[in-house]
């Protein structure tokens, strides 16, 4: 483990401490990284605005994805990607393989390992295209429907034990906020 990863995970255990002294040490790392970035030469508000949103984004991101693994997926015997391609194929229906990757936000290799996990397990079927025999399309079984709603609740229980922290209103405007950063077209390079 490089300097690096080894900041992260002191940064993260510290998140994670309980009461006052956790709340002190993450606004203590926002300063930080805030002071950090001054030093280099960005003096903006906003830009530093937006490096402490993308951080906390990203940080929050790798708890949330490892708190869902231990409590919700792995108990079920799925990954957050074998989840998370249920979860495209219930909201969409029948999927080409190639399409997965896209809607479902996984790698090509994340999407390959799971997709064999989840056809050994019955819980998606892969079938061959008759027009062109290159292309599979994958389905969701009914018993990978029954462990899907398994899974979304136990999730739901997560994210709202994630949320209690926020007003209602907090909420709202933060699931606004989010889909207005996630639905832009990705920003043109500098």
């Amino acid at each position: 483990m490089g300097p690096d990863e080894e900041g992260w995970d002191i940064v993260t255990d510290t998140v994670r401490e309980a009461g006052t002294e956790g709340a002190s040490r993450t606004r203590e790392f926002s300063e930080l990284l805030r002071h950090h970035h001054r030093e280099l030469g960005t003096t903006d508000p906003r830009d530093l605005d937006a490096i402490e949103m993308v951080t906390d984004l990203t940080r929050l991101e790798a708890r949330l994805t490892k708190d869902f693994e231990k409590h919700v997926h792995r108990p079920l015997g799925l990954t957050w990607a074998g989840f998370r391609i249920l979860n495209a194929l219930w909201v969409y229906g029948p999927l080409a393989q190639q399409d997965i990757g896209r809607v479902s936000g996984s790698t090509r290799a994340s999407i390959s390992s799971a997709l064999a996990t989840l056809e050994s397990r019955g819980l998606v079927t892969r079938q061959r295209v008759e027009s062109d025999r290159r292309q599979l399309v994958v389905e969701l079984t009914p018993e990978g429907s029954e462990t899907l709603r398994a899974a979304i609740a136990a999730q739901t229980r997560r994210e709202r034990a994630w949320t209690a922290v926020l007003r209602d209103d907090q909420l709202s405007e933060l699931v606004h906020l989010l889909r207005t950063l996630v639905n832009q077209e990705t920003p043109a390079e500098d």
